[in-house]
This record gives structure tokens, sequence and C-alpha cells, in this order.
């Protein structure tokens, strides 16, 4: 029952574990409620959220290739300090 619930009402833990608490059993812990969430695999709520069509997630970009010998170097000016020429 609690894993219908949680593919149901799509409730983070601590909510799912009150709901638990006042309707199902009143004496369950949060970490046996947890076990049984991910024994059934229903543990992982971004996973159970409905995912849009056109969604996708963006390619990571990879680093600049540069030939062999070849050394990139970032210079950061800092600000000149009052006390310096």
């Amino acid at each position: 029952m609690v894993v219908e619930l949680r593919k149901t009402l799509l409730l983070p833990l601590d909510d799912r574990l009150v709901v638990t608490w006042e309707f199902i059993h009143p004496e369950v812990s949060r970490s046996s409620l947890d076990r049984c969430l991910r024994r059934h695999g229903v543990s992982n709520l971004k996973a159970l959220l409905p995912q849009e069509e056109g969604a996708q997630t963006p390619p990571y970009k990879t680093f600049k290739d540069y030939p062999p010998g070849f050394v990139h170097v970032d210079v950061k000016y800092r600000p000149q300090m009052p006390d310096q020429d």
C-alpha cells in the first residue's frame, strides 16, 4: 500500500512518513519505510516524475584539444594595491 502511495502521490519521504503514521501504521520508522521503498524500486522521486517529451539533458562539452607541447595558461591581472607603485 505504501508503494502505491509513492507512485500516485509522488511525495517526499518525510511527507509519506506522516501519511503512513496517520492512516496505515503509527509505529513505522523512517528507515524501515525507506528500506521498503528501495526494495520495491520506487525510492528515487526524480525517476518517478513524468518526463516531458521534448526535454533532454544538454550534452556535456569537452575541453579543447591542443597539439602536444602546447600549454594553455590563463593570466589574471589583479588590481593594483594603494601601497604599490
